[in-house]
């Protein structure tokens, strides 16, 4: 009678150990869903970006950046057909998003990087490097 006492509470532990499993991956997966929804409505534009505590905001000031459910971003620069076609991920557990616009020059070479987001809301994004060795913030905001 005891071992089956003990076989039940063993059972009835792993059942709840696997729901808790299934509940953290609902979560991951609301979030991304989140974040993908955030991110790909609307345009972003870049209200702050300091590079080693130098601000170069003003040299972003003709780009805005679309982002697509595929992983794709899009620089698209003011005023002209230019588009610079680049990739992005958002990681929930993270808290990061990585961004890589392969051979472009400046000054969106300076967004390839990982960067792990201090702050956020759906029209708001503040991030940093994650690689402490970089100084560098951003700042980007849902354009009106």
């Amino acid at each position: 009678m005891r071992k089956f006492r003990v076989c039940c509470g063993l059972l009835i532990l792993l059942v709840f150990s696997l729901g808790g499993l299934q509940c953290k991956k609902v979560k991951e997966d609301l979030g991304k869903k989140f974040i993908i929804n955030a991110m790909t409505s609307g345009l972003w534009i870049v209200q702050v970006f300091t590079d080693d505590n130098v601000d170069i905001t003003a040299d972003f000031v003709d780009y805005e950046f679309q982002f697509k459910e595929d992983g794709k971003v899009f620089a698209i620069k003011t005023g002209t057909a230019e588009q610079v076609q680049g990739t992005w991920e958002g990681n929930v557990n993270d808290l990061t998003i990585s961004s890589d616009f392969p051979g472009a020059g400046e000054p969106l070479l300076r967004l390839n990087d990982t960067w792990k987001i201090t702050n956020n809301t759906t029209k708001l994004v503040e991030a940093k490097p994650f690689n402490p060795a970089r100084t560098a913030y951003l700042k980007l905001v849902k354009k009106v």
